[in-house]
Order: structure tokens, then C-alpha cells, then sequence
């Protein structure tokens, strides 16, 4: 798993910039702006048009994060933030050769 996908798994979503790039309801592709909540199974995106609210499971995101640009899976972050924070830290410590 590469480093910044590791690091984008392991930290808070909000604030992120964030695109809808594959979803099963096509209305949702497109959707673009800042993450301005989490929780478990959603994201709440403010957009030009106003604030939505995206189920991450079965969805591609497009993340602008340190710099570049990550697609990632939805199925990869729906958990709690501070559990899916939890698990992220423990990849990374992994992938250091830190024993967890």
C-alpha cells in the first residue's frame, strides 16, 4: 500500500478537498468540495450548490492531499474516524517495521 494512502486512511477528513468519481447512484459523480463532517458511513461535502451527504461504501473518492491527488476506495475508510485513525496509524507503524 503505497505511503500516501496509508496516510490518508490514518488521519481526519475534514477539511479535504473531495470528489465523487464512481458511484452506484450516478447522480452522485461530480460532487466536489471540502469534507465538512464524517461519520461511520458518510461524508458531508460543502459544495457551490451546498452541503451533501455521500455514503462512502461503493465509492471512489478523487482526495487532494499532500500535494497530489489519491483515488481511494470508500470500502477502505468506512469506519468510525477514530477507529479508522486507530487502524491507519497501525499500517503505517507496519509498514515502518514498528511491532504493534
Amino acid at each position: 500500500m503505497r505511503r500516501e494512502l496509508q496516510s490518508l486512511i490514518a488521519r481526519d477528513w475534514i477539511g479535504l478537498k473531495v470528489e465523487v468519481v464512481e458511484s452506484p447512484n450516478e447522480s452522485e459523480v461530480g460532487i466536489a468540495g471540502e469534507v465538512v463532517d464524517e461519520t461511520m458511513w458518510t461524508l458531508k461535502i460543502m459544495t457551490e450548490k451546498g452541503l451533501k451527504i455521500v455514503a462512502k461504501k461503493g465509492r471512489t473518492f478523487k482526495v487532494w492531499f499532500m500535494e497530489q491527488v489519491v483515488k481511494i476506495s470508500g470500502n477502505l475508510i468506512t469506519f468510525r474516524p477514530e477507529d479508522r485513525i486507530k487502524r491507519g496509524l497501525m499500517l503505517l507503524k507496519r509498514a515502518k517495521g514498528v511491532k504493534v
